[in-house]
């Protein structure tokens, strides 16, 4: 049993701080476990889109060698539809895979430590559910994203009209119009990120939801997630930058340098090819360094808002008809 485990029974609800620096001690005890999740996870996405690249190319050039170039065109688009499959099914492997680093966090802190073979074992039944839950979320995003630029949009265009209105006539039409345009721009920016951000949060813990509760499913993970995170914004908030804070060394190394390398180089030199390798290298090294510590964070957390709402008072059961791994 690991350090973070044997103090787990000790923990009540933790301030952001605590969350993540319990997230950390976690992804120090167990960091070779989430980094094969987190690179196995990776793997399967990656197979996804290059299976989906394949049958586009391969639809395509059978299409090109019997119908020219609308048969091309005819295969890319049956190529697009066939390849969607291994990529939905990568998609939910990733999910899947990534929240099982979540589950794992979680039940050191409760003292009740798994196996990361016996996690899987737990979550591979529910692969069609975080198919689904990713569905769910996107869906969710892009609907808060229209309300909240429709509604930023019209905030932000009725201010900035008043605005404009009454400092033209107080002062003169120019200094009117450029208050009222930054004015109005500012307004509706920030209830549009405001919004996102509330959304966000509310959502934040969907996946470790579901893959923790033995009877949730996603309609019932994202409901929970969302019963769990009522009141808790700000605290998420918190949470949510000083991870990045922390991540930030590492993703300048792996993601920020290597795009401006490459906004600086030549697109037809064969250093910038090189450099576009590289880049891509790194950023999946990055992926797999960073991923597990946001879902030890969610996983904490998940124990946070549990203990604060209900004070942990259940216990987990486990699937008889998980399926076995190791075949």
């Amino acid at each position: 049993m690991t350090s973070s485990a044997q103090q787990g029974s000790q923990l009540g609800p933790l301030n952001p701080g605590d969350v993540v620096s319990a997230a950390l001690r976690l992804y120090k005890d167990r960091f070779k476990t989430f980094c094969q999740l987190a690179a196995l996870a990776t793997v399967w996405f990656v197979a996804g889109i290059l299976g989906m690249v394949l049958a586009i190319a391969i639809l395509a050039g059978i299409g090109a060698g019997v119908g020219g170039e609308v048969g091309a065109v005819i295969g890319v688009l049956v190529g697009s539809l066939v390849g969607f499959l291994p990529l939905l099914y990568g998609s939910a492997k990733y999910y899947a895979l990534s929240s099982v680093i979540g589950r794992l966090s979680f039940r050191e802190l409760i003292s009740q430590p798994e196996t990361a073979l016996d996690a899987r074992r737990q979550v591979a039944p529910r692969l069609r559910q975080f198919l689904f839950l990713g569905f769910l979320l996107l869906l969710a995003y892009t609907a808060a994203y229209m309300a909240a630029s429709l509604l930023a949009l019209i905030a932000g265009g009725s201010i900035g009209f008043l605005t404009a209105g009454i400092l033209s006539a107080l002062i003169n039409e120019t200094v009117g119009g450029v208050v009222g345009i930054s004015l109005g721009a500012l307004v509706g920016l920030g209830i549009l990120l405001v919004a996102l951000i509330w959304i966000a949060s509310r959502l934040f813990i969907s996946e470790v939801v579901l893959a923790i509760e033995p009877q949730s499913d996603a309609g019932r993970s994202m409901s929970r997630s969302w019963e769990l995170t009522k009141d808790s914004i700000v605290r998420i908030q918190v949470v949510f930058l000083a991870t990045f804070l922390i991540q930030l060394p590492i993703l300048a190394v792996t993601n920020y340098i290597p795009s401006i390398l490459l906004e600086l180089l030549p697109a037809d030199d064969i250093v910038y090819g090189i450099t576009a390798m590289l880049s891509l290298v790194l950023s999946l090294v990055g992926s797999l360094v960073v991923l597990p510590l946001w879902q030890a964070v969610k996983g904490v957390l998940y124990y946070d808002l549990c203990s604060r709402r209900e004070g942990l008072d259940f216990s987990l059961s486990q699937d008889d008809n998980a399926p076995d791994l190791n075949n």
